[in-house]
């Protein structure tokens, strides 16, 4: 494994929200606002990025300490020439890799959320095409409250496989024998920390 972890440190965030400067203002910090207002934990580098820090190392850590990460892949992400969101895929698909085991996944650390068509012409020129099926098209409708709506989903399938992968540990000691031999793994893949999601309402 590329990048195996020795420890796991305890999430303090339950999503980063990976994206390009140009859609922060209309899109990003909108879908920020209302998550917090829906008892969601987000990233934001404008909030959480910590001052003086080194921008790898600060984005490393933030993503380490986020349960998942939400990229907002739009045409600005497609075509501005910067590689913070590539970096941040590349650090979210081996945190990823550390969740594999024999039999399954333990948890799915990434959310593509396409705001472009299916059918864009920069799509399959960019490294958004390999994470496609991992993802949701925006097809219509407002877009903040899609993003939104794709995230509370996203984390709350997570939320039940945490659940599924407790009963599993309370259920064969050699399971659970094997997460407890990594510090903080077993913590990071039956609790849900930083806090369990709001119950739905209605």
């Amino acid at each position: 494994m590329l990048w195996q972890l020795a420890s796991f440190p305890k999430c303090e965030y339950h999503v980063f929200l990976s994206h390009c400067a140009e859609d922060r203002d209309a899109l990003v910090a909108p879908v920020y606002d209302h998550l917090l207002a829906a008892g969601i934990t987000p990233w934001l580098d404008r909030q959480d990025y910590p001052y003086g820090r080194d921008s790898r190392s600060a984005l490393r850590d933030g993503i380490l300490r986020s349960r998942h990460v939400t990229f907002f892949v739009t045409e600005a992400m497609l075509t501005v020439a910067r590689g913070w969101c590539v970096l941040e895929l590349a650090l979210a698909e081996l945190l990823e890799l550390n969740f594999h085991v024999p039999g399954g996944q333990l948890a799915n650390v990434f959310l593509p959320l396409f705001l472009v068509p299916q059918a864009s012409a920069h799509l399959p020129r960019s490294v958004w095409q390999l994470v496609r099926d991992r993802g949701r098209f925006h097809t219509g409708g407002d877009p903040v409250e899609w993003c939104v709506e794709q995230i509370r989903a996203f984390l709350r399938r997570e939320q039940r496989l945490a659940r599924d992968t407790a009963a599993r540990a309370r259920d064969d000691p050699a399971f659970a024998a094997a997460l407890a031999a990594t510090p903080g793994l077993a913590d990071r893949v039956t609790k849900f920390h930083p806090k369990r999601l709001p119950a739905r309402k209605g």
